[in-house]
């Protein structure tokens, strides 16, 4: 009996799913539940299992192929089949010939292309080196735990590309200079005057768009900027760094930012909340779920902190570790992210001023967090040295009013101005 397998509907609002590998092959068997294919959408990647036992049949969508959700993407037969099946193939793979030279070596590329699969690297970079002709399995990885980054890829996608004349180089200029070889001083793009390049405007990039334009067109944005004085947490955070090192933690400034901002909430509910315009009511939510905007090779990604309110500041500091790198190396479930009920953007680590982010909606507030730089203050009449930094707010007008977003961040200014405070909250 042979199964048509749809792609099935894997997430909230997600149509489409990019295939990024097949984890099995034609003719494989397969029991119930084992991984066949790893598929990416616009909210995660996720490994999708057999509903049966039995064998592939055929594979109807190639790697690298984008399919809509309910599409027919492999062919199985169930255990009975493909039992037939097997006893029939036996007695012919008994008299057949010992493999070919040239079927030994498609095998043994075959069998590279499956190792390169558990090499640590991002779907995006996995596409890259497809489209590249690179083999992950000879790349070297400078990521962390070596993971393979598109600049890797890059480089040994230049490397093979190099003039053969290259190789008749002296030994000495080699062996001079190996680190030239290994990575580019920069991936910078060369293009051909005139030309132009058209990138596939779907996955995250386009989720990201399509949430922008909805949010920028529903909700009447203001943004509330505040001057904060980060100088005595910036102690704080140098002194406490080494006791969360000692944890296996990393400390940032983030997690005392988000104690503060969840003592501020409290204070302000009405920000941390959604509205329902179909019901006319606003719906203020009593648990705080904080989205954590994350850069990665995929694209802009809100993994979700949940309870940030219930955690201390090493707890958030942890969870705020863990959640990140699994949205970078493209590892973050479905759950993890989804239901923030206000979001947290950071470019502190990149620079700039301050920015007026776009809310995510149907959220009703999203707080910018920028770089901290050192900056003359005056205090008790002198000119000293301080750190400043600056936070800021947006807030959909519809439900949250100007006053509002002034006292909470003067709430968030006090705590973080003195944040011995901070132990207050619990």
């Amino acid at each position: 009996m042979t199964i048509d397998f749809k792609l099935p509907d894997i997430g909230e609002g997600v149509a489409e799913g990019e295939i990024v590998r097949w984890i099995v092959n034609e003719g494989d068997a397969i029991r119930e539940d084992q991984p066949m294919v790893e598929i990416m959408t616009d909210k995660a990647t996720v490994e999708i299992g057999s509903p049966v036992t039995g064998r592939v049949a055929k594979i109807l969508a190639k790697t690298g192929a984008v399919v809509p959700v309910h599409s027919v993407i492999v062919q199985l037969e169930k255990a009975e089949a493909a039992g037939t099946a097997a006893r029939a193939a036996a007695p012919a793979a008994a008299a057949a010939p010992a493999a070919s030279a040239p079927a030994r070596a498609i095998a043994a590329q075959s069998n590279t292309s499956a190792a390169s699969a558990t090499i640590l690297a991002a779907p995006a970079t996995r596409r890259l080196a497809r489209e590249s002709g690179v083999d992950l399995g000879s790349v070297s990885g400078s990521g962390p735990q070596g993971r393979v980054t598109k600049d890797d890829v890059l480089a040994a996608s230049a490397a093979a590309a190099a003039p053969v004349a290259r190789s008749a180089a002296p030994v000495q200029a080699v062996v001079a200079a190996p680190a030239a070889v290994a990575r580019p001083v920069a991936a910078t793009r060369s293009f051909t005057p005139g030309s132009e390049e058209r990138i596939a405007y779907r996955g995250i990039r386009k989720a990201t768009g399509d949430q922008m334009v909805r949010s920028a067109f529903t909700a009447p944005h203001f943004t509330y900027v505040d001057e904060i004085d980060m100088s005595a947490l910036y102690a704080l955070r140098k002194e406490a760094a080494q006791l969360a090192d000692e944890q296996g933690v990393k400390l940032t400034f983030l997690p005392f930012i988000i104690k503060a901002l969840c003592s501020a909430l409290r204070r302000h509910p009405t920000v941390n909340s959604t509205l329902d315009e179909k019901a006319g009511e606003i719906i203020v939510k009593s648990d705080i779920h904080v989205g954590i905007a994350t850069d990665t090779e995929r694209g802009l990604m809100v993994p979700v902190l949940r309870n940030a309110h219930a955690k201390s500041v090493l707890e958030l500091a942890s969870e705020l570790q863990r959640l990140t790198a699994k949205a970078r190396a493209g590892q973050a479930s479905r759950e993890e992210l989804s239901g923030s009920t206000i979001t947290i953007t950071s470019a502190g680590s990149i620079g700039g001023l301050f920015a007026t982010p776009i809310i995510n909606h149907p959220e009703a507030a999203i707080l910018g967090v920028y770089q901290i730089k050192d900056k003359p203050v005056i205090r008790d009449g002198a000119v000293v040295p301080g750190k400043i930094g600056y936070l800021s707010i947006t807030l959909d007008h519809r439900v949250v009013d100007g006053g509002t977003a002034a006292h909470m961040m003067n709430h968030i200014k006090r705590l973080l101005e003195n944040p011995a405070l901070l132990v207050l909250e619990g």
